[in-house]
């Protein structure tokens, strides 16, 4: 079966998820003693695992980045817009000079991170019906990696709580898809031969 051009499916399950993740991390910070710190950090989770199937399908695509793809993408920037406004707004006041003196280095890689996911998502809905030029293609790569980075290093490097096993699951789905995308790479070169 094709897709419609149309399909209102990928976005409406991924508008489904946000909206179903903001209401259980509003639900759950309600009686926490700092709201403003369980919703910074119960958003990002929500960003991660939002941005997961688009982690993985950034990788294992054959072929221009799909609907799946560009839902989950955007969707997970939303999330993840949420987590930075929490953030920056909530937990910091909106001081940039206390939250660089507090995170350092990690400061300047979110910040980037942010811009670049929000380019690039604006990228994916304006040249979704056409073949991505360069510049969009290692716009793409650059923030995938950027973000990939982010997340498992937030979660892994920095956390050892329950965070910590979602980022755990994220690398090794990230590793089973390399595996896959390898895999497909070998069959197409010894089919060739």
């Amino acid at each position: 079966m094709t897709q419609r051009s149309h399909d209102p499916l990928p976005l409406g399950v991924a508008l489904l998820l946000l909206g179903a993740g903001a209401a259980l991390l509003t639900f759950m910070s309600l009686s926490a003693d700092n709201v403003g710190f369980e919703r910074t950090r119960w958003t990002a989770l929500l960003a991660m695992v939002l941005a997961a199937p688009a982690i993985l399908l950034y990788v294992v695509r054959f072929g221009p980045p799909n609907r799946w793809w560009r839902a989950f993408w955007t969707v997970a920037l939303i999330a993840y817009l949420m987590h930075f406004w929490w953030a920056v707004f909530r937990i910091y006041g909106g001081d940039v000079e206390a939250i660089i003196a507090r995170q350092g280095f990690v400061a300047y890689t979110n910040f980037a991170v942010t811009i670049l996911w929000t380019l690039d998502v604006i990228a994916a809905w304006v040249t979704a019906r056409e073949r991505a030029s360069v510049a969009f293609t290692i716009l793409h790569f650059v923030t995938w990696a950027g973000v990939t980075a982010s997340f498992l290093a937030a979660s892994i490097v920095f956390r050892s709580d329950a965070i910590s096993v979602v980022g755990y699951v994220l690398a090794a789905g990230l590793l089973a898809a390399l595996l896959v995308r390898f895999g497909h790479i070998v069959r197409l070169r010894s089919a060739a031969t």
